[in-house]
């Protein structure tokens, strides 16, 4: 006797109630996981971020995240930091360069605060999400000044020395260098 096995190959359903049609399971637990996946992103959006949600390898062990909100790293960390990316003034430029013989501008800020003691990611993008953003109206000596496109993707990073002034590695056939911040696609700033 040959019984057909249609019924097995039918998703379950849902009973209905009158006047709702059955939602397929696979399809209900889907939606739920959607759901719950958007209120996430949705709460987390409208929380608070914490002033550094994964801390900066050398950054200053003080208060709770929410004391430390710019605080930044220790002045002599800074220093350590500007006076490496200094002695490299005039290395040449080279796209995906990390040094010490070329730098691109995420590479020359990585180096030099590994000099530091402070390790940061490897590209802009991540390395603005390494610390706290704030205006570049507030920026000091050592914050990280970026540059982001439309869509805020992060594509330029530099080191803040003060009185509007920076260091990095600006573009192919360039050099490390010491020159005037540039406001065109100016994201602002990073305390780290």
């Amino acid at each position: 006797m040959n019984h057909s096995r249609h019924h097995e190959q039918t998703p379950a359903r849902r009973p209905g109630r009158p006047g709702r049609r059955a939602v397929p399971v696979r399809t209900a637990a889907r939606a739920i996981a959607v759901a719950s996946a958007a209120a996430s992103l949705l709460a987390a959006a409208l929380a608070p971020a914490p002033a550094l949600a994964q801390p900066v390898r050398g950054a200053t062990e003080a208060a709770p995240a929410s004391e430390r909100v710019h605080q930044g790293l220790a002045a002599p960390t800074i220093e350590t930091a500007i006076s490496a990316a200094e002695s490299k003034k005039g290395t040449p430029y080279g796209w995906g360069g990390t040094g010490p013989h070329t730098f691109d501008c995420s590479g020359l800020v990585q180096w030099s605060f590994r000099q530091a003691g402070v390790e940061l990611p490897r590209i802009a993008h991540d390395q603005v999400a390494a610390g706290t953003r704030i205006p570049y109206s507030r920026a000091r000596r050592g914050d990280l000044v970026y540059w982001s496109d439309r869509g805020g993707y992060v594509y330029h990073v530099g080191i803040y020395l003060g009185r509007g002034r920076m260091i990095d590695a600006p573009e192919s056939g360039d050099h490390v260098r010491e020159r005037d911040v540039f406001h065109y696609n100016l994201g602002g700033a990073v305390r780290l």
